[in-house]
């Protein structure tokens, strides 16, 4: 169990790298691709939406894309993508090439985005999920702290070849420095290329969900799944909870029913008893998105540099606020069972 909460924690945190890494990198990248290739605002701007539209796309189809393949190659080819993703943005010589290279890494985020924590909910115990779910969104605010502090390094770095370009003649200064802020921002990607390596490899290492492989009636594939996460004991009693799950389905005895073993009928989602609470979430999840935070994410550095920091102190304080937001999720994770969802989620979305 500690290699696979390693592995879904593992993408939790590439998640976060997805929408962070660009906010140390965008100041380098703005000054060179605008030299360099002409760049407009405008695609500068698309190069940093392109995550996020390339993550509501892949979560349109996630969840069929996880039914169809399996959870465990979905991960794989999130990993895949993302890999692919860094190259592609780190040798990029042009617009397109950088806009191709961001899509993909939103389409990999879309994609960890949904069906990591499905694959926790259908792997661990019941009594685990709560651990699983809370370590991936752990790791996602330390993806997040991981991309300020290599942008703060970066910067540093920037800082030191400016400093040592001082003495040279204007002309060569100049080139100086662009060479250090192109190699800068390129360096950011770079260095998010062996995270994405583990999570795929890692991938490839895991149990496929036994719920899948249930559906598929592989229920001998089931049970060696079930056995690489759980005691010998209480895998027959999980096995026989998933068959009268998806009764009458593959794995259901003879006689089973559709209501299960408590004899209540499934309910579809939108059922009236559930359409308003799924409604609701929806628009709540909807309107925290409104608020604009993945944006201030991705320009914090330039915010704080419009707003008076200069150089790598606009680093640091973007380090520090997203080590606050990684503070705060410990906290949340420590009080959700303490105070209640819906406590948290009225004091989170009230502070907004």
């Amino acid at each position: 169990m500690g290699f696979l909460l390693f592995i879904a924690g593992l993408g939790g945190l590439l998640y976060g790298i997805d929408v962070g890494i660009i906010a140390g990198a965008l100041p380098y990248l703005e000054s060179t691709a605008s030299m360099a290739w002409r760049l407009s605002a405008q695609q500068l701007s698309f190069i940093v939406a392109a995550v996020l539209l390339g993550s509501v796309l892949s979560s349109l189809f996630a969840g069929a894309l996880a039914d169809w393949i399996g959870r465990r190659w979905a991960m794989t080819l999130a990993g895949v993508l993302f890999t692919l993703s860094i190259p592609l943005i780190a040798l990029s010589d042009g617009y397109v090439p950088l806009l191709l290279g961001r899509l993909l890494q939103g389409v990999s985020g879309g994609l960890i985005g949904v069906i990591v924590p499905l694959y926790l909910a259908e792997c661990l115990h019941a009594r685990h999920r709560g651990r699983g779910a809370a370590l991936f969104q752990l790791l996602l605010t330390i993806g997040l702290v991981a991309a300020a502090v290599i942008g703060l390094l970066q910067a540093h770095s920037v800082e030191s070849a400016t400093v040592a370009a001082g003495q040279l003649a204007e002309a060569e200064r100049a080139a100086a420095v662009f060479a250090a802020k192109d190699h800068a921002w390129r360096s950011i990607f770079w260095w998010c290329l062996t995270p994405g390596i583990v999570f795929t490899v890692g991938c490839l290492l895991l149990a496929e969900s036994p719920r899948w492989l249930a559906r598929r009636g592989r229920m001998e594939d089931v049970r060696a799944a079930l056995l690489r996460t759980r005691p010998a004991d209480e895998v027959e009693v999980e096995l026989r909870e998933i068959q009268l799950a998806l009764a009458p389905g593959v794995g259901a005895g003879a006689g089973a029913t559709s209501s299960g073993s408590s004899g209540r009928a499934v309910e579809p989602l939108l059922s009236r008893r559930y359409v308003l609470p799924f409604l609701l979430a929806c628009l709540i999840l909807a309107l925290n998105q409104a608020t604009g935070i993945n944006s201030v994410l991705a320009y914090v550095v330039n915010i704080l540099n419009q707003a008076g920091l200069p150089g790598s102190a606009a680093n640091t304080a973007d380090v520090a606020l997203k080590v606050l937001n990684a503070l705060m999720t410990v906290v949340a994770v420590v009080l959700v069972d303490r105070k209640g969802r819906r406590f948290l989620l009225m004091l989170g979305t009230g502070g907004s």
